[in-house]
């Protein structure tokens, strides 16, 4: 963000700084959603990660339950653009 800042002739607005992170959260999202989720509790499901009592869970190897919960997420992505987008201007 800082760096986004001293490229823009103006200066870091709020839309452009709430634009910005809504796009970090949301990548950082699907990231955890793929790879984290679908890939290693889905796919690989290491035993270290299951939770005792719960191994034969149909949850685990479900992807749209995954899919789901990761979207009960999504309104905290445009929460937290709103938020960094208003503390922009504070940073000098």
């Amino acid at each position: 963000m800082i760096g986004l800042d001293g490229a823009l002739d103006d200066g870091l607005s709020f839309l452009p700084a709430a634009l910005c992170a809504a796009l970090v959260f949301t990548t950082l999202s699907v990231w955890d959603l793929v790879v984290f989720d679908w890939i290693i509790f889905a796919g690989l499901r290491p035993r270290l990660l299951v939770l005792p009592g719960t191994e034969g869970m149909a949850e685990y190897r479900d992807l749209r339950h995954h899919l789901s919960t990761a979207l009960k997420g999504s309104p905290l992505i445009i929460i937290g653009g709103l938020v960094t987008g208003g503390a922009s201007p504070l940073v000098p």
